[in-house]
């Protein structure tokens, strides 16, 4: 470890005199950079003053940008992939951590937080993004405030709190992808003031989306990537007294699609059926075959969020308290093919209750935060298999066999946690901090099937996992506008129940907690009057007992092989990552500036051995590509008709592997790299009008973003969204 840490503080040093990164693009039409006021750390502080890895982008340049959805984020920071089957399967990898699986007995390994909440399922990680103020992205394990499942790190959604003067717009829009037939529009609102002559603020935002799929499944007629939805949001503020406010906040979505729409590649000619021959591949990626017409996805989710801040003196008290539902249905052509070997249904319904409690105590030398953390988890869920007669329902013929998997959890997570923050000299600070967390799930498997070989079963299930995840940094203030900074700091994962298990002993494996330790240096900095910003970090993590999805056959009580596989969860040996980011802004005039990043990772299996014949040591994880390069050239200019604001965003990323098999197993389960060019062109009237010009994927590169295939099943693939091009009008009132 001595030996990393002298490599890192000499590529440190030599990082901190060469442009390079990204941060959060504000109005290019000034001499210098804004200030962005960041609560990665659960107070309000500089972006530039915070000793940890954190990118900061404003929900202005997201809608700029035409960007909808949180998974548009790794378009704008390096060493994150977010990527996903669809909007209830997300996969969000940090810094090469994440998780590969999406069931209740798993947790994500990169928490999302919106307004402080922490959002548990998978169901309801990738948001529509609205009324947003900025997005928070912190890398690298936060377990001593953000808690549970942040091994990876954490993204945190700040929304817009209402405004204290009257403020209103409307807007529509309209566009197409290069893809025949799809086309999407949308109409969205919103009003922000006070209400009448009270002291109260309040906002409502709405939102109706349409699009109609760029994935066509020739004989069906069903289109993966569209979309049906309906969102809203709302926020009120009460003042009570002059110290003290209640924040209420709430917000509604009602998603029909993007249905998943899989494109099968066999893998040496593997069928999906154990019967027939495998039909021809679909020769093109945005056009497969299948058999299935009534392939879905419906998702419902809403929630509602009390904040109390309250200031007594030197001290600042917060309480936030939650509670959300979420409930989803999916049908899958699970084989991906014209055979009617297997249909998928997915249902699942989660509740969702969260308490914390903040106490924040500040002198002029030092800072004290402690709090506690209470949060409880509901969740009911049913994968059924419903296998046709080129499938294992030919054994059966002519009942029907369908394969229930049920699944019920009840969480409940307890943890305290504290930071103290002690600046010993005007320009030295130390900051120790730790949290202590205690998880409980009850997990009940209610298996139910007529495969007389793979009979049903009841298992009820209870663990329990504590862990103690300190921190400690010291920051040192070089300069008034440069700052350096080391740190450590640890993280877990809670253990992980098994996705399909087949049997009552299958179902009783389960997997250990994962844990990771950090060290980090960095620096943050600005030069040349505030006009050129250079922030670079270097990293180096030991990462123990992942917890890894595969395909296993499955054998009988003698021994030999079924001839089905069965997927199976365990952790698989220690892994090493390192890397470094480099994030740099400069205003290279009063109406241009340039964003550029650039991200290099690290992340291999130090020993995982999965069977006599699988040895995965030295391999790469998954979807962790090496090198990832983000660059935005952006345009401010007033007229005498108004402004005019562009912004030509590249995002490159290098090949990555979906499987930790690296391809030993499976061909062609690599992605080679690609880059997306993005593009938007804004003009602003003086009468309230806008008119937003926008393309995505503007070259119209096209390749696969999702691969499921679990090591050693034939593979289902899911594609990027074509080029797409939209008009934004918009009319802004008040303000």
């Amino acid at each position: 470890m001595e030996h990393r840490l002298v490599s890192m503080a000499a590529v440190l040093f030599v990082i901190s005199s060469v442009p390079g990164g990204i941060v959060a693009q504000e109005s290019q039409n000034v001499g210098a950079i804004e200030e962005i006021v960041v609560t990665a750390r659960k107070r309000t502080e500089s972006l530039q003053d915070v000793p940890i890895s954190v990118a900061a982008v404003s929900g202005d340049v997201l809608e700029a940008a035409a960007y909808q959805e949180l998974n548009d984020i790794d378009r704008i920071t390096p060493n994150v992939v977010f990527e996903g089957l669809d909007r209830t399967k997300p996969l969000i990898n940090v810094r090469g951590i994440g998780t590969r699986t999406y069931d209740p007995g798993s947790d994500p390994s990169v928490g999302v937080f919106i307004d402080g909440v922490y959002l548990g399922r998978f169901g309801g990680l990738d948001m529509d993004l609205m009324q947003i103020e900025r997005i928070e992205v912190l890398k690298g394990p936060q377990g001593t405030l953000y808690g549970r499942n942040t091994i990876g790190g954490a993204l945190s959604v700040v929304t817009k709190d209402p405004t204290e003067v009257f403020e209103a717009e409307i807007s529509a829009e309209g566009g197409t992808s290069d893809i025949s037939g799809d086309d999407l529009w949308s109409v969205s609102g919103r009003i922000s003031g006070p209400l009448g002559d009270s002291r109260v603020l309040g906002s409502l935002a709405l939102s109706k989306r349409e699009r109609d799929g760029y994935i066509r499944v020739r004989q069906t007629g069903v289109r993966g990537g569209d979309e049906d939805s309906i969102s809203t949001q709302g926020k009120l503020i009460f003042p009570l007294g002059d110290t003290a406010e209640l924040k209420i906040a709430a917000d509604y979505t009602d998603m029909d699609g993007p249905a998943l729409v899989f494109t099968r590649e066999d893998l040496d000619g593997r069928s999906p059926s154990l019967f027939f021959p495998a039909p021809p591949e679909p020769t093109d990626l945005y056009e497969p075959t299948a058999n299935e017409t009534d392939v879905f996805t419906d998702k419902e989710i809403w929630g509602v969020a009390a904040t109390l801040d309250w200031s007594v003196g030197e001290i600042d008290l917060t309480s936030i308290t939650s509670y959300r539902e979420l409930d989803w249905e999916a049908g899958d052509d699970l084989d991906a093919s014209e055979l009617d070997v297997s249909f998928l249904i997915e249902t699942e319904e989660a509740e969702q209750f969260s308490q914390e409690l903040r106490l924040n105590w500040s002198t002029d030398h030092s800072e004290l935060l402690v709090g506690v953390f209470y949060g409880k988890e509901d969740v009911q869920r049913v994968d059924s298999i419903d296998f046709g007669p080129d499938g294992l329902e030919l054994l059966v013929l002519p009942l029907d066999l369908v394969w229930n998997f049920g699944a019920a959890l009840e969480s409940t997570s307890f943890a305290v946690f504290a930071q103290y923050d002690w600046r010993f000299a005007d320009d030295w600070t130390v900051t120790f901090g730790g949290r202590y967390s205690e998880d409980e799930k009850d997990f009940e498997f209610d298996i139910q099937t007529l495969n007389i070989l793979l009979p049903g079963f009841q298992t009820e299930l209870s663990e329990d996992w504590d862990s103690f995840d300190p921190s400690v940094s010291v920051k040192w203030d070089v300069l008034d506008d440069a700052m350096v900074y080391a740190s450590w700091t640890s993280g877990y994962k809670s253990g992980s129940f098994q996705f399909f298990p087949t049997s009552d002993a299958f179902a009783r494996q389960v997997a250990d907690p994962e844990e990771v330790e950090s060290i980090e240096l960095g620096i943050k900095s600005q030069w040349l009057d505030q006009r050129l910003q250079v922030n670079a970090a270097i990293f180096d993590m030991d990462y123990e007992d992942l917890q890894l999805l595969s395909l296993r056959p499955l054998l009988d009580e003698m021994g030999n092989d079924t001839g089905v596989a069965a997927l199976v969860i365990d952790n698989a040996a220690d892994s090493s990552i390192q890397g470094f980011e480099v994030e740099v802004r400069t205003v290279l005039s009063a109406n241009w500036a340039l964003d550029f990043s650039y991200g290099y990772l690290d992340a291999e299996f130090d020993d995982y051995v999965r069977g006599p014949t699988e040895d995965f040591s030295g391999n790469k994880l998954a979807r962790s590509p090496e090198h990832s390069i983000n660059v935005a050239l952006n345009f401010g200019a007033e007229f005498a008709f108004g402004t005019v604001d562009g912004r030509m965003g590249y995002t490159w990323r290098d090949k990555y592997y979906f499987e930790p098999d690296n391809e030993l197993i499976d061909p062609n389960s690599q992605q080679d790299a690609e880059g997306l060019l993005d593009a938007s062109l804004n003009f602003g009237l003086h009468d309230g009008w806008s008119i937003l010009v926008w393309a995505r994927n503007l070259t119209d590169e096209r390749y696969r973003t999702s691969v499921l295939n679990s090591t050693g099943d034939p593979q289902r693939t899911g594609g990027i969204e074509p080029r797409t091009m939209g008009v934004r009008v918009t009319k802004r009132f008040g303000g």
